[in-house]
């Protein structure tokens, strides 16, 4: 599938006459076709392995992890090492860390009825908007992370506040929030029972040198 979408892209740019975009513009085209294949919601394949397999499918393809209700010790990062079809297992952790997940994509999260953390960690295609997905996990989720995504500004994080569940929450290393002070003061207004860490620069975690 990849390697036809990329040769259908590459045709298109190249055979049309208009076309006058350069290397790097080319391959940011072609990155674009990408990212959004594999972040729309196969409605087929939903059909077929059921919400949980193919939101794990959707991390893991885009380069995060998942840990399963079953197993939360173990963090299943490679596609082809994912449980058979026939096998059912319920989400409980997703690691978005590095991953090229977009808004879109997270619909995914849809009857993922067991999901109880998320990390969004330099989720550089998260933008306008880009977490309303969360709302999906509305009766689960009880721990978040969001750093390091620096396409998202301070109303982005707004859509947090409905999360009534959170009891954990971190959030830095958002450059392009202009007042973090303001973001987390109406978080904690929304949220009284959360334990919220917000900063608008870095903050060291567990292994940092």
């Amino acid at each position: 599938m990849l390697s036809q979408l990329l040769s259908r892209s590459s045709c298109a740019l190249r055979c049309s006459p208009s076309s006058s975009i350069g290397a790097s513009g080319l391959s940011r085209k072609i990155w674009g076709y990408v990212a959004v294949a594999f972040n729309q919601v196969d409605a087929q394949r939903l059909a077929k392995v059921g919400p949980n397999r193919l939101c794990a499918e959707w991390v893991v393809k885009n380069g995060g992890g998942v840990r399963f209700v079953d197993s939360p010790s173990k963090l299943w990062k490679d596609y082809n090492s994912l449980p058979a079809e026939t096998t059912q297992f319920c989400l409980k952790v997703i690691d978005a860390t590095n991953a090229s997940i977009m808004k879109i994509g997270l619909e995914h999260f849809k009857n993922c009825n067991h999901i109880d953390t998320v990390i969004f960690h330099n989720c550089k295609h998260l933008e306008d908007e880009g977490l309303e997905g969360l709302k999906h996990l509305t009766d689960s989720l009880t721990r978040l992370q969001v750093s390091g995504c620096y396409n998202l500004v301070d109303a982005d994080l707004a859509v947090i506040s409905e999360l009534k569940n959170l009891q954990q929450l971190l959030i830095f290393d958002m450059v392009f929030v202009k007042d973090m002070d303001e973001v987390a003061r109406k978080l904690k207004k929304n949220l009284p029972k959360c334990d919220i860490k917000a900063t608008k620069f870095g903050v060291p975690l567990k292994g940092d040198k």
